[in-house]
């Protein structure tokens, strides 16, 4: 095993640390020749597993970053065929293989048991990703063209097709998708957050070819990529590989800055919109959803994230959760569901309710507030019995192998690259067991902690959003005349 300052095909090992609740070793390396950084993680796993990642930050709602990702898996210098990416899931026998675009970042993950396959896969996406033809017709294939209605007939009006706008047409007709959409959109009004990275049929048409092609040269390139490994084969063979299949003749271009922060609002936001309701539906006044959302603290910052999480499980869990309790027996919702977004640089947390009345919203956030006052005043269903079970539920959680449903190598990517890309220190988001009890020690200097926590990111905090969305059977044919025009 490499060990700290040792150098190997030009990369010096810049940290080797042992990670004993996980049973692996972290090392990480740089390119001194141009800047290409790898992650390491060396388990006695034979399901090893790779991950080629970019932060991609979205200049609009677009859809370039989703539309790249899909055309680069459209053919390449060494493997210039129609559709390679199936072809090899056919040929394959790899045990996971996907492309996903977030929000500031896109990756390309694959795993494998057998080594040939693994080294197979492997080549095809770095030849994928740094030397793809993004051919003009695989962008009006994967991005957007324009169509006869009848393909037989000129005369028949225009529409538009493409793979993304479809798929982010029929992702956007959910109202759940749109609210959310509509809340980032609100809480990140400066920064690239505040953009729909899947792409919004309304923004996809302007995307143009060239645009595309000057989104892939300044994003991909081996010195903007990290390279993750995960598993039981040798570190010196990921390095052999990845310098004579991707690094070859590539010199160091300058880092990307990192993401704004998002300035604070010194009050409120909240809107009103609206999402589309099909003709077959009735536009019930109870059909309005509401949000409630904050920023809240930085990925960095990982006991406030994890007392963030252990927060939410005590406030929104179950139908018996004390915050989630008093938001049901209001009468004003019929169902209450919380998320704590723990990939984006700062953490937004936010409750949504459906089956609301527009006018209830100010009731609802009256007794949102006065909940959420009560609670850290009183301490009310934030006791030690409460917070005890919390942090074994999620502790238990978080050591499940096979929680995310995917190969282990994904979840520890999820974990530890994403961190790193922050500007953190990827093991801090390997840690599990040492995290809780750091949180617990917390506790019993300050049993009053998670009380604190409810005044500082939700009760004074301003930079809060409420959306209230209610169902519009007139948007359904306003959108489809805009589509028209």
């Amino acid at each position: 095993m490499l060990s700290i300052g040792s150098k190997y095909r030009g990369f010096v090992v810049t940290k080797s640390t042992e990670i004993p609740e996980l049973q692996c070793q972290l090392i990480e390396l740089k390119s001194e020749e141009n800047g290409a950084e790898v992650l390491y993680i060396h388990a006695d796993d034979p399901e090893n597993f790779f991950c080629l990642s970019f932060r991609t930050l979205p200049p609009s709602s677009n859809g370039v970053a989703h539309i790249l990702e899909h055309t680069v898996l459209t053919g390449s210098d060494k493997f210039p065929v129609k559709d390679p990416f199936f072809s090899m899931n056919r040929r394959s026998l790899n045990t996971f293989m996907n492309a996903l675009t977030g929000a500031d970042f896109t990756c390309y993950p694959a795993s494998s048991q057998v080594e040939q396959d693994f080294y197979n896969l492997l080549g095809v996406y770095l030849d994928a990703v740094f030397h793809p033809l993004l051919a003009k017709l695989s962008f009006a294939q994967e991005g957007h063209r324009l169509e006869f209605m009848t393909s037989s007939d000129p005369a028949s009006p225009l529409e538009y097709k493409g793979v993304v706008y479809n798929e982010m047409k029929g992702s956007l007709s959910s109202p759940t998708t749109r609210l959310n959409e509509a809340v980032s959109e609100a809480l990140f009004p400066n920064t690239p957050y505040g953009f729909n990275s899947g792409g919004d049929p309304r923004d996809i048409p302007k995307l143009t070819y060239d645009e595309l092609v000057s989104f892939h040269k300044k994003y991909y390139h081996p010195s903007k990529c990290l390279f993750f490994f995960y598993g039981n084969l040798p570190l010196e063979k990921h390095l052999d590989f990845i310098y004579e299949n991707a690094l070859v003749g590539y010199k160091k271009e300058p880092q990307l800055d990192p993401i704004p922060k998002q300035p604070r609002f010194s009050k409120p936001v909240r809107k009103e919109l609206f999402y589309p309701l099909s003709d077959e539906e009735t536009e019930d006044e109870e059909k309005t959803l509401i949000s409630f959302a904050w920023l809240t603290t930085s990925i960095l910052e990982q006991q406030e994230v994890l007392a963030l999480n252990i927060l939410d499980i005590i406030l929104m869990d179950t139908d018996a959760s004390v915050l989630k309790l008093q938001l049901l027996r209001s009468g004003l919702c019929k169902q209450a569901t919380s998320t704590l977004d723990t990939e984006n640089a700062e953490v937004p947390y936010q409750i949504t309710l459906k089956g609301c009345k527009a006018e209830d919203a100010d009731e609802l956030e009256r007794i949102l507030r006065e909940a959420l006052l009560r609670i850290a005043q009183e301490g009310e269903g934030i006791d030690e019995s409460h917070i005890a079970s919390a942090l074994h539920q999620l502790e238990l959680e978080r050591s499940e192998i096979g929680q995310d449903g995917g190969p282990f190598g994904l979840s520890l990517f999820a974990r530890s690259a994403l961190m790193k890309q922050h500007g953190g220190k990827p093991e801090d988001g390997l840690r599990i067991h040492s995290l809780f009890e750091e949180l617990r020690s917390t506790l019993q200097e300050k049993p009053t902690f998670f009380r604190d926590l409810i005044y500082k990111y939700f009760i004074n905090n301003t930079h809060f959003v409420r959306i209230v969305m209610r169902p519009s059977k007139e948007l359904v044919q306003q959108e489809f005349l805009e589509e028209r025009a």
